[in-house]
């Protein structure tokens, strides 16, 4: 994930997808729902040159620590 694919998840509201897995693409989301290694697949099958980000919408309070 790039940093701009990265401060665009954290400012977006994702809320829509709480309790899902997402896949991510250029600042869009590709694919969602409960199962990541579905929602992945279904990523790659749109976009098979192309490697989608991963992550799961947590539905209370989450920290994002972010090492550099």
């Amino acid at each position: 994930m790039t940093t701009k694919d990265y401060e665009w998840f954290v400012k977006t509201d994702l809320s829509k997808y709480t309790g899902e897995w997402i896949a991510t693409l250029n600042q869009k989301v590709v694919a969602h729902g409960n199962d990541a290694e579905i929602v992945y697949n279904e990523a790659k099958a749109k976009f098979p040159t192309k490697k989608p980000s991963l992550a799961k919408i947590p539905s209370g309070d989450t920290l994002i620590l972010v090492v550099r």
